[in-house]
């Protein structure tokens, strides 16, 4: 029961976040461009190298990835990785909120503009390093900002580069799993880059099984815990029941991408709004595979697969008479779903059997 309330908790406490990003980053560049704004950023936009300006992201998501591991593991650069979090966060973040200035005094300088949103977002950095509860608020405005601006690229290279990361986001967090090393030091030196629920419930040792009781007093020792606090509450007989779930600010950004790249690219609300919807059901399902499999997930491959079955639908309501285009949506959001359950299904029967496999050694 109690583990069922954490759940919600957390549930509730992502959803939030990301829905804020989602509804906020759309409404902020629906009011920013406007109709008329958004006609002249949607005939500026051309399929012409489209491809290859999505490799060129994905190239260069790669390469962070790798510059951010060789940090983790062979300079243990703390100070080096602080700085460049504090460079992508206020790039990012200054972005959106000189969007929002602008939006708010439109007679007002950019220069000045400009000035403000850097000089508060840097104050928000360095609040940030000595608190941890400005984490989340700025993972959030970073990922509006860097959501808003590929966004403009429009439609077509925003769903491609997607998919590209969607297919990254599997690799990396299946099998190669150096997404899962940097999320665990990104969450442990406070970064901005992922938003985080973590709940934590202090139970009675004599309200648990014997069993799981003895099992945690193993992982603590093996753990080498030194909180004083967390060694305090066990010698008194108390479980501290720790649960934690994070978001990579990729995550946020990506289906906000999508979003403001359909509103420019085919000039409707319905467009961004459905876009949004289809992430939102995504990050639901993402949610209820972390619950059922427990296990590190990608959530790229899920949101990509509802976003694109949402814009199916989109193309059903608006243009019934292209088969191959919303057909096209909702075969690829289906192809997603059966590729990840199968991967999933597969590593929890592979567990499943190491677990017989130890019992039958145990006994």
């Amino acid at each position: 029961m109690l583990e069922r309330k954490i759940e919600a908790r957390q549930l509730a406490s992502i959803m939030t976040m990301f829905l804020i990003v989602q509804f906020g980053g759309l409404l902020i560049a629906i009011t920013a461009l406007g109709t008329s704004a958004a006609q002249v950023v949607s005939s500026q936009g051309t399929a012409q190298g489209t491809v290859e300006t999505a490799l060129f992201y994905m190239l260069y998501i790669i390469a962070f990835a790798a510059l951010i591991l060789f940090i983790f593991r062979f300079l243990n650069g703390k100070i080096v990785f602080m700085l460049l979090e504090a460079f992508v966060v206020l790039l990012a973040t200054a972005i959106l909120l000189f969007i929002v200035f602008s939006v708010l005094l439109p007679s007002a300088s950019s220069l000045y503009l400009g000035i403000a949103a850097a000089v508060i977002t840097i104050a928000m950095i360095a609040v940030k390093y000595k608190t941890s509860r400005l984490r989340n608020v700025l993972a959030i405005t970073s990922s509006m900002g860097v959501g808003i601006l590929i966004g403009l690229n429009g439609f077509a290279l925003a769903f491609l580069f997607m998919l590209f990361i969607a297919v990254y986001d599997y690799i990396a967090v299946f099998v190669t799993k150096h997404m899962q090393v940097i999320a665990k030091h990104a969450s442990s030196m406070n970064l901005a880059l992922l938003v985080g629920s973590s709940e934590v419930e202090a139970i009675p040792s004599r309200y648990l099984k014997r069993q799981d009781v003895r099992e945690f007093r193993k992982d603590i020792r093996k753990q080498k815990v030194s909180d004083p606090m967390i060694k305090r509450l066990i010698s008194e007989g108390i479980v501290p029941l720790v649960s934690q779930v994070q978001l990579g600010s990729g995550d946020l950004a990506i289906p906000l991408m999508v979003a403001v790249s359909a509103y420019v690219s085919f000039l409707s609300y319905f467009a961004g709004f459905m876009v949004v919807a289809g992430a939102g059901f995504g990050m639901l399902y993402t949610m209820y595979l972390l619950k059922k499999y427990k296990v590190a997930l990608p959530a790229i491959p899920p949101l990509t697969a509802f976003i694109s079955l949402f814009l199916g639908i989109m193309f059903l309501v608006t243009s019934p008479a292209q088969i191959q285009v919303w057909a096209g949506f909702m075969l690829l959001s289906a192809v997603i779903v059966l590729v990840l359950t199968t991967k999933l299904r597969s590593i929890q029967a592979a567990a499943q059997i190491a677990k017989r496999t130890l019992a039958s050694r145990v006994q």
